[in-house]
């Protein structure tokens, strides 16, 4: 029996209602042997760590790869997410409509979980997204503590580390406009971010938090040091380099953690537009963005 699944973008109480009202005519128009569902796209919960990946609906108990076609109503401002749900429908061969909503990646952190994770690129620490009543009754799952971030957040700026389901109430119920990613807690001395340019990693640089806080970003106080690429090890360097590849970033910071008890690497985060110009290491890091310049023309002439 097929199964198709409607998502739409309901504000109100009235918008959720006209849309269970515009699935039930659909679905009495289709023939017997169809099983037709609806949801309203905010109600999807997605989670991925380095062995799976999902998106389900805690309520209804379904999840996307149970459909075998996904039809997007509309979406409003839930692009991040509609991306998501398209990168998984493609990876799990799930027809889906409209395909212009997997066109463009959108600058934010799960949209580079979900793309890297479908690219082969799995690192990543256990992450929860989606409503917060779903993350609050799995919490226990990331242990005892775990870290809440800002998915659009950027130098460690809505980055908290969180202790109970109640924490996490709180944070989101005071930043109500920011949708907040839930991720495993990582212990850790310090971190890596790994400068890619032009497909190659040019830089490592090591930053190792003030003891102030669970950050290690130089703009949170955290102490750097250039590390020579040859003391960083090669699987670091190739998940640096495919990450970077797989999201078609060719000026890229790649923050790898890894975790201090069982030397497991994690990737963090994959940022575009890292500093280059400020921060630290400026001129190392401008003689390494001059090469590049060199290596893309180079590249062309040779063609």
């Amino acid at each position: 029996m097929k199964k198709v699944l409607l998502i739409a973008r309901a504000k109100t109480e009235r918008t959720l209602e006209l849309a269970d009202i515009f699935a039930g005519n659909v679905r009495q128009l289709l023939e017997d042997d169809l099983i037709v569902e609806n949801c309203e796209i905010s109600e999807l919960f997605f989670e991925l760590d380095s062995e799976s990946i999902a998106i389900y609906h805690p309520k209804k108990r379904f999840d996307i790869r149970d459909f075998d076609l996904v039809i997007f109503r509309h979406v409003g401002s839930y692009a991040v997410e509609a991306h998501a749900i398209t990168a998984y429908c493609e990876y799990f061969n799930i027809s889906y409509t409209d395909t212009y909503l997997n066109r463009l990646l959108p600058d934010n952190k799960l949209s580079s979980e979900f793309a890297s994770w479908f690219g082969g690129v799995r690192n990543w620490p256990r992450t929860f997204y989606g409503p917060v009543e779903e993350m609050e009754r799995r919490f226990a799952e990331l242990g005892e503590r775990a870290v809440l971030k800002d998915n659009f957040g950027s130098k460690g700026r809505l980055n908290f580390v969180v202790s109970s389901p109640e924490q996490i109430r709180s944070i989101v119920e005071q930043y109500s406009d920011v949708f907040f990613l839930l991720q495993e807690f990582i212990p850790n001395d310090g971190d890596l971010r790994v400068l890619v340019m032009a497909d190659k990693p040019v830089l490592a640089i090591r930053r190792v938090g003030d003891g102030s806080s669970h950050l290690n970003n130089t703009s949170q106080g955290g102490i750097a040091e250039v590390v020579p690429l040859d003391q960083i090890g090669e699987d670091i360097l190739a998940m640096a380099r495919r990450s970077a590849e797989v999201l078609r970033i060719q000026v890229a910071g790649v923050d790898v953690m890894i975790n201090s008890q069982t030397g497991v690497s994690y990737l963090l985060e994959v940022n575009n537009g890292p500093q280059i110009s400020s921060g630290s290491f400026v001129e190392e890091k401008t003689a390494l963005y001059a090469d590049m310049i060199r290596l893309i023309l180079r590249r062309q002439t040779s063609v």
